[in-house]
């Protein structure tokens, strides 16, 4: 951002959607930009609550030629579960991971675990061109994930002839807290901008604003989107986005968002 104001989010106050045990990186580097982060959690994340299919998974581990995760929450809850059930991938075994970007892949290797691919687009869809030319038919490919992913990449991965198990490593909730306190904020039009990290945190967030009317509430107000899933998610629900990252990450967004602010002063 160099170049440019250096606290480019001074007196923004901007509102944060992510779960809050994962809002304080966002959190933080709003305030590093001179913006004031307004944590307003609308996801909790918990166990699935059918862990069956999961542990199955995890007794035949060594079964699979490929496990892959798409977030680092999915690989939080696996390497979790895997201890809980004293279950080990063998050192000999054949089976390798691939990760939805480098903060996944990273996750990943904090649990000792050699990356065989990681996307460079951080959505699916960069995951399953990498993949494209790594697996074929007959390839047993495990998908621990959120209860709601989407079902695009194992769908395709199918039509590629792959045997593809998918399992809940998670699900997601969810919550809604201090809404008197954000519907103030918006109505005295002291918010900003809202981030959006995920399809979910759009959903929810106008699922917590039901019975308002959502379109007077947010004028004036950006709305920033990590990536295309996401912003086309809003859209979906007649929002317009303002910013979408370049690169679909959490230091992305806030580039963007704090570039934006810079230029619009």
């Amino acid at each position: 951002m160099s170049g440019l104001i250096a606290q480019p989010l001074d007196g923004k106050r901007i509102v944060v959607t992510r779960s809050r045990s994962q809002a304080s990186e966002l959190s933080r580097m709003i305030e590093q930009l001179g913006g004031t982060a307004f944590e307003f959690p609308v996801i909790h994340t918990d166990w699935p609550e059918d862990l069956g299919p999961l542990d199955k998974a995890l007794t035949k581990l060594g079964e699979y030629d490929w496990i892959i995760l798409t977030s680092v929450t999915g690989v939080e809850k696996f390497f979790a579960r895997m201890k809980q059930l004293k279950q080990e991938l063998r050192p000999d075994a054949h089976t390798r991971f691939a990760a939805v970007g480098s903060k996944t892949g990273a996750a990943l290797e904090k649990q000792g675990v050699t990356v065989a691919v990681t996307a460079e687009e951080f959505v699916a869809e960069g995951l399953l061109r990498a993949l494209e030319e790594q697996v074929g038919p007959g390839d047993k490919l495990l998908f621990p994930r959120a209860n709601i992913a989407r079902k695009m990449m194992p769908d395709a991965l199918r039509a590629k002839g792959c045997e593809v198990t998918e399992v809940d490593a998670y699900q997601t909730l969810a919550v809604t807290d201090e809404v008197e306190t954000l519907l103030r904020l918006l109505q005295d039009q002291e918010i900003h901008a809202v981030t959006f990290t995920s399809s979910s945190t759009v959903n929810n967030f106008l699922a917590a604003l039901k019975g308002q009317d959502v379109r007077p509430l947010l004028a004036g107000v950006v709305l920033a989107a990590i990536g295309p899933i996401t912003k086309q998610t809003a859209e979906g629900h007649g929002l317009t986005i303002d910013v979408m990252a370049d690169t679909y990450t959490i230091p992305g967004l806030v580039e963007a968002l704090g570039r934006f602010f810079a230029t619009s002063r």
